[in-house]
């Protein structure tokens, strides 16, 4: 078994983002309220790995797919500090969002620039 010891978490290989359930509709109400169907796609997409009951959820997309959901991700954090956002009526914090992007960039890397 010692040979097995140093070998990397599959995990943290996965394209995966963690969010807390507000976030996570915020982000899919969001994207279905774009006219573009690609957006309307990765709505779908997240949607459908949501379930009920649970406080977070672990989203698994492929990349291209994860770079545009934390790109949208960073639109409501400008949001946020734009004022068009406040805590109280979305459920959730600036915060919490600059902790999924922080954590997809530990384990991934700075986000794409287009």
């Amino acid at each position: 078994m010692v040979r097995y010891r140093c070998r990397p978490n599959v995990m943290l290989a996965a394209p995966i983002v963690t969010l807390p359930t507000a976030i996570f509709r915020h982000l899919c109400a969001d994207l279905l309220g774009r006219p573009d169907p690609a957006w309307q796609h990765l709505a779908h997409l997240v949607s459908a790995q949501l379930f009920t009951g649970s406080p977070r959820h672990t989203v698994t997309l492929p990349p291209q797919d994860l770079q545009d959901l934390l790109a949208v991700l960073l639109e409501v954090s400008i949001d946020f500090s734009d004022g068009k956002l406040a805590p109280e009526t979305c459920g959730f914090t600036q915060a919490g969002i600059h902790e999924a992007i922080d954590l997809h960039q530990h384990h991934y890397g700075p986000l794409q620039d287009y």
